[in-house]
């Protein structure tokens, strides 16, 4: 499928491109930090400095699959250097100020493959929050998060669907109380403008304007009531997919009400409930019920675990959106005051709304993602095992490994000759060390 109909087609034919649903709140107990940095004060604020260097293998770079004719799976091995900065003043201040910045420069070994050569490339990601009156009944918080994402595309190509996202906007949080960690109520509103642009696959470019509400009523010392909205108007910068029954713009809406708070000394919990909306402006739009359920349990001091469920949709580059049902657990283990190791696991099934008529070249004309009243359907496995160690104390080492997978029942096959342009699925392996020296 490196021919005519990439890179938009094959891009969207294989595994979901589409930003990742937000799940809401969780259950989950994470462990205390295995090592506090100590940071470095300069006058009112505090700067915690680090470099790591990481060594990664991808299995299968681009996603290939076997039966793909001409996107076998291919492996890649690369050097990444991830400086990292947080700088923050006293949280009991009238104005505070929260800042971190995280690079991710790669530096593939590519050899003479031009297309992982391509990939090389510096990404990262930059947070500043600013908050006024975080101690009264009201405050207003003034937010800006920049992305620079790195991704290879699905298929052996040079281009990459690298991308840079932007979201700025405040929120207004009414909250009674002086302490913070004993206001019974929290209403808080939230107005921001985001984009979203791709260098090399500008037809899925997009801006957003989001709106979120959320309240929050503790009525029992350890349990409170939860409100959770949102709505957002999202539109693409081109209208490319539009032209051809990929994907329209959209006014998706979610709420969800709901408990969340200790049910022992030792389990919390969650559950949510609600309904969405996608809204798109033309094809198929979801309108379904959405849930979030979580349960925490400090096992120890040093066992944490957490099992949750959510359904939800997210955007899709193809047929609008994804339905999606996610089952998920994780376990954090400590041993000692020397080594954190975490496994985690998410199972998610996907089912894509119904489009027909998606425009491709006429190798593949008339292309469904329904037929028969069956639509296309993936199972995505994601996991990992990471242990993280204290070398010394200012140095710390993580060795890792991760799976992603897909499986589905969708494939394009040649009118032509039959083989296959894209078969969906894939399986890839990602094992990683890195040395970190933090202060």
């Amino acid at each position: 499928m490196g021919r005519a109909v990439a890179p938009l087609v094959a891009a969207v034919l294989g595994p979901m491109l589409a930003p990742g649903g937000a799940y809401g709140q969780t259950a989950e107990q994470p462990l205390p930090p295995l090592a506090q940095e100590r940071g470095v004060r300069t006058g009112e604020f505090v700067l915690h400095p680090s470099l790591a260097v990481m060594g990664h293998h991808d299995t299968n770079l681009f996603n290939g699959n076997n039966d793909e004719a001409g996107n076998k799976p291919l492996g890649a091995t690369s050097l990444r250097i991830v400086p990292r900065l947080q700088l923050a003043n006293d949280p009991n201040s009238n104005v505070t100020l929260s800042f971190s910045g995280v690079g991710d420069a790669r530096i593939y070994f590519a050899g003479d493959n031009a297309a992982i050569a391509a990939q090389q490339n510096v990404g990262g990601n930059i947070g500043l929050d600013i908050t006024a009156g975080q101690r009264r009944s009201f405050s207003l918080t003034f937010f800006d998060y920049f992305n620079r994402a790195l991704r290879a595309n699905n298929w052996e190509t040079t281009q990459t669907f690298n991308r840079i996202a932007n979201d700025v906007g405040a929120r207004i949080e009414f909250h009674p109380g002086d302490i913070p960690e004993r206001r019974p109520f929290n209403v808080a509103f939230t107005a921001s403008y985001a984009f979203d642009w791709f260098d090399e696959f500008s037809a899925a470019d997009s801006s957003t304007v989001r709106t979120r509400l959320v309240g929050s009523w503790k009525f029992l010392p350890k349990t409170a009531g939860v409100l959770d909205a949102t709505w957002d108007f999202r539109s693409y910068d081109t209208g490319e997919l539009a032209s051809r029954n990929l994907a329209f713009n959209s006014k998706p809406f979610r709420a969800k009400v709901g408990l969340t708070g200790m049910l022992t000394k030792r389990m919390s919990a969650q559950a949510l409930a609600g309904w969405g909306l996608s809204t798109h402006a033309a094809g198929s739009s979801f309108n379904n019920y959405l849930a979030s359920i979580g349960v925490g349990v400090r096992a120890s001091e040093s066992t944490r675990l957490h099992v949750g469920y959510d359904h939800d949709f997210i955007d899709s580059f193809l047929s609008n959106y994804s339905d999606v049902h996610r089952f998920g657990g994780s376990l954090r283990q400590r041993f000692g005051q020397i080594m954190d190791v975490t496994a985690q696991f998410t199972a998610r099934i996907l089912t894509y709304g119904d489009m027909s008529g998606i425009k491709g070249n006429a190798d593949i004309t008339g292309l469904t993602t329904c037929s028969a009243g069956k639509c296309r359907r993936d199972t995505a496995l994601d996991g990992s095992l990471i242990a993280g160690f204290e070398v010394a104390r200012l140095l710390s080492m993580n060795i890792g490994y991760t799976l992603r997978s897909v499986q589905t029942n969708f494939k394009v096959v040649s009118k032509t000759n039959k083989a296959v342009l894209d078969a969906g699925a894939y399986t890839g392996h990602e094992i990683f060390a890195s040395l970190a020296l933090r202060y």
